[in-house]
């Protein structure tokens, strides 16, 4: 997604992407008749049987007592991305959707699929800049290469501050500290991306601190949550476990997750009823899962379930081998119970690049998400006491800062509530998932109340956010709110809300368990008009009907006229403004418009790009050049490349399979190869080979392909490719090469080149360094250059309507009688202005056309149109009922 910024403006700030966005792509794809499909991947092995009270079944789906909106639900299934450990190991528990390709850059009318940050401050009335002084460990096994780098796209997406090593934000140390990081593992580095993303969401302003320990043994995952205490962090998230109860446990490794003033959380598992190690312990806060979906017509905004899927749900049950802490007051079950508290499982945007897991956005679940999320919200309520235990603080709210999740299952057992959502505690949820930050902080609090109305009309303010510093609360319908505050002074209580004067700060003072009552009024801003066109940017210049949204505005989002491109949006004056720009069609790139709003009326002109990546826009072709080298020589560099060996190497890249290999890459012929595992062994290799100059001045986009041959030695042995744009001077990473792999590996790897395109001159090197490792082959290097070229013809676009009632008709064909080309219409439920049975039809080549209009149940009927270049034809239609 670019950036255009106004011509002496400011640069442009973080923007966060809204649900609306993603809802957007699903009406832009039925405008081309086009409907989502759903995603099955089968469940992996759910691991070891567990020792509980009653043996583990597989998950009974919960009838709901009430209705349970489903538009938001995921369809998709889910499956684990660690497999099942060794004895005494742990798994991690993320879950990853399967068989969903992860989308590497984002496309015309896509947001990332799944919640992001703004749904779950939204599910949880969490403050948007939270975190502020506070650092959050996260244990995990393995390294992740890329997890700083895949870090800094998923807070840039969403408006997050930059989290850097550079800016102190961000550490990653191996489990003694240090540097010396651990080999990777493909799940595990999932499981990292997941959690960071998660920390990042819930708490934006906090530091993170990355412990990634040897292996995943719990002694060595132990011996990193001391290492998080040991250097002061008071917040540290386990996303990990073994399943089962076992009586030595606690004995083996329990000591390293007691510390008194720390708040150590532990995922319950991902396996249904079942417990599991260390979420067990009476020293850690026990966290399970739900899911979580949009429910606009309830007073909370959202809907709450035990997470379930297939054979996966939260882990909960009866720990026989730990003792019940003085804080558990449930009577069925004589020990510890397993969950505490919970929260979302389910869903989630997380971007991650690495291994045959794919590059880029795409959607995870499980405990593992839920674990982060609550170690964040513990960082967000404050420092917890000293010599006491954060899992007790839920307890002690007597529900308080708490939703109750009353329904769903994860299996069946003998005490039901145990494995059952109920009123109360439970055990898939616990005591519930998070209302603000009460339940997740020591001491005394009491409520404060209200309502806020307009102080024009009178009327009541929905969705205003009453707070102060962390603790916040949104207006329902009514207008009303409540608030939970820790009992004392509490200074600086404000109201905002988008196209309202912010209030003037208040102090209240607040007992234990007191409840007060404020009423607010919100004085409304003055608005000016912001107009301006938004047409095609890539050749045709068209209009385009496209949604325009206001970044932190709850007010419904503006559309453009279909036929003429403009729009006219009523702003608040004196302010700075991002607009999001989202074309209904497909193929076209996003992007967010600065304006700067004084007191009188601006224009603001966009103009869009067809995606050269994608290649959907209508009334486009993808032009492709390729520069391949198949390496046909045997003997010789090809023309332009070069072999530069640095000193010391014995064996560097050659050309005639010095060990006859065979072509094992996936090409025919020769190739090009770099053996470590032939005489003379090492001591050493570091040897680069370069491409010719690539010239790619006129491409929009690029992409680089090779076919690829390797067996890995972790170790001993590294693989990569860089790219430079000034003959050589300086080079950057564009491929970090595979991290895992066991025996010889043969694939194609794809490595986007866009930030080149428009370059003159670009070259690439292919980097193997080895102290006695094996070999890499490759073969068929491409570089293709991509450019989107215009065709020639015009959009039609217009309603479709039934002649007697003047409703839309939803699912007509408008089909184009020379081509055969043809649309179906759609519903536009966003833009009231534009009524369902909207439809938009690329016609080729100027001149005179037919369409032929029809729908089930309907008269057909043709229409004549006159097709000008470039230019958007209004055709609108109203259709007979037939007979």
């Amino acid at each position: 997604m670019r950036t255009v910024k106004r011509a002496g403006g400011r640069p442009p700030a973080p923007r966060a992407l809204r649900r609306g966005a993603a809802i957007l792509s699903l009406t832009a794809l039925a405008l081309l008749g086009v409907q989502p499909a759903a995603q099955a991947g089968a469940p992996a092995d759910p691991g070891p049987t567990t020792a509980t009270a009653t043996a583990p079944t597989r998950l009974a789906t919960e009838p709901a007592a009430t209705a349970v909106p489903t538009s938001d639900e995921p369809a998709a299934d889910l499956e684990p991305v660690c497999g099942t450990p060794a004895e005494g190991h742990a798994r991690c528990f993320a879950m990853r959707v399967a068989d969903e390709e992860p989308v590497a850059r984002l496309s015309a009318v896509q947001a990332p699929a799944g919640l992001g940050p703004q749904d779950i401050r939204s599910a949880y009335s969490l403050p948007s800049d939270g975190g502020t002084g506070q650092t959050i460990a996260i244990i995990d096994a393995y390294d992740n290469p890329n997890a700083e780098a895949d870090l800094a796209v998923y807070r840039s997406q969403y408006g997050l501050p930059p989290c850097t090593t550079e800016n102190g934000c961000f550490r990653k140390a191996d489990q003694r500290g240090g540097t010396n990081y651990p080999m990777s593992s493909e799940g595990w580095a999932g499981e990292i991306a997941l959690d960071l993303d998660m920390v990042s969401a819930a708490a934006p302003n906090a530091k993170i601190l990355l412990v990634e320990t040897d292996n995943d043994g719990l002694e060595n995952l132990g011996a990193g949550v001391d290492l998080a205490v040991s250097l002061g962090v008071k917040y540290v998230s386990n996303s990990y476990g073994r399943q089962g109860d076992f009586a030595t446990d606690a004995a083996t490794w329990g000591s390293h997750y007691d510390h008194a003033g720390v708040a150590v959380v532990a995922a319950s598992g991902d396996y249904g009823y079942g417990v599991s190690f260390p979420s067990t312990l009476s020293t850690v806060t026990s966290v399970g899962g739900t899911n979580l979906v949009a429910d606009p017509d309830s007073p909370r905004g959202w809907f709450e379930t035990v997470w379930q899927r297939d054979i996966y749900g939260p882990g909960s049950g009866c720990a026989a081998y730990q003792p019940k802490p003085d804080f558990q007051k449930d009577t069925g079950c004589a020990g510890r119970s397993v969950a505490d508290v919970s929260a979302v499982a389910d869903n989630l945007a997380v971007y991650h690049t690495f291994g045959s897991s794919g590059i880029g956005w795409m959607r995870y679940g499980g405990t593992s998400a839920a674990t982060p999320l609550i170690a964040a919200i513990y960082a967000l309520a404050g420092s917890p006491r000293p010599a006491t235990y954060p899992n007790a603080y839920p307890y002690g709210s007597r529900g308080a800062g708490l939703n109750d999740i009353t329904t769903g299952s994860n299996g069946t057992c003998e005490a039901a509530y145990l494995c059952t959502a109920g009123t109360g505690y439970d055990g898939p949820t616990g005591l519930g998932t998070p209302s603000g930050l009460a339940a997740f902080r020591s001491g005394p609090s009491g409520i404060l109340s209200g309502v806020v109305t307009d102080a024009k009309t009178g009327k009541p303010v929905a969705g205003a956010t009453v707070g102060s510093g962390a603790d916040v609360a949104t207006t329902l319908a009514d207008g009303t709110y409540s608030l939970n505050l820790p009992a004392g002074t509490v200074e600086g209580l404000t109201v905002t809300m988008f196209g309202y004067t912010t209030t003037e700060p208040i102090t209240v003072e607040i007992a234990e368990d007191q409840t007060l009552t404020h009423d607010f009024t919100l004085r409304p801003l003055p608005r000016v008009h912001v107009r301006g066109k938004v047409k095609d940017g890539s050749g045709h210049g068209w209009p385009l009907y496209t949604r325009l949204a206001v970044e932190g505005s709850p007010e419904a989002p503006a559309w453009t006229d279909p036929a003429t491109g403009e729009y006219d949006l009523l702003l608040p004056k004196n302010a700075d403004y991002s607009l999001d720009i989202t074309a209904a069609l497909p193929g076209y790139e996003a992007v967010t418009r600065e304006v700067t709003v004084g007191r009188h009326a601006v224009t603001a002109d966009v103009s869009l790009t067809a995606d050269p990546d994608a290649a959907t826009a209508v009334g486009y072709t993808q032009q492709v050049t390729d520069h391949t080298e198949p390496f046909d020589s045997t003997t010789a560099v090809p023309a332009g490349w070069t072999v530069t060996n640095a000193e010391g190497t014995s064996n560097g890249w050659q050309f005639d399979d010095p060990l006859q290999r065979g072509n094992s890459t996936g090409g025919s012929g020769a190739f090009a190869v770099v053996e470590s595992d032939s005489d003379p062994f090492g001591p050493h290799q570091d040897s680069y080979l370069t491409t010719a100059a690539y010239d790619l001045t006129d491409a929009q986009s690029a992409e680089l392909t090779f076919a690829t041959a390797y067996l890995l030695n972790l170790n001993n042995q590294h693989m990569t490719v860089d790219a430079s744009t000034d003959s050589g001077a300086t080079w950057e990473n564009v491929w970090a090469g595979p991290k895992v792999g066991g025996g010889d590996q043969k694939v194609t790897v794809r490595v986007p080149l866009r930030k080149y395109a428009g370059e003159p001159s670009v070259k690439l090197r292919f980097h193997f360094v080895a102290n006695w490792g094996y070999y890499w082959a490759i073969d068929d290097v491409n570089v293709q250059a991509r450019t989107m070229v215009p065709v020639a013809g015009s959009l039609a676009a217009g309603t479709v309507r039934d002649a007697r009632t003047g409703k839309g008709v939803v699912g007509a064909t408008v089909t184009n009688a020379a081509t055969g080309a043809g649309a179906l219409t759609a519903t536009t439920p966003d833009d009231p202005a534009v009524g369902d049975g909207f439809y938009t039809l690329f016609l080729a080549d100027p001149g005179r056309h037919i369409l032929t209009v029809g729908a089930s149940g309907y008269d057909p009927i043709t229409r004549k149109v006159v097709a000008r270049a470039d230019r958007v034809i209004t055709e609108n239609v109203r259709l007979r009922a037939d007979g």
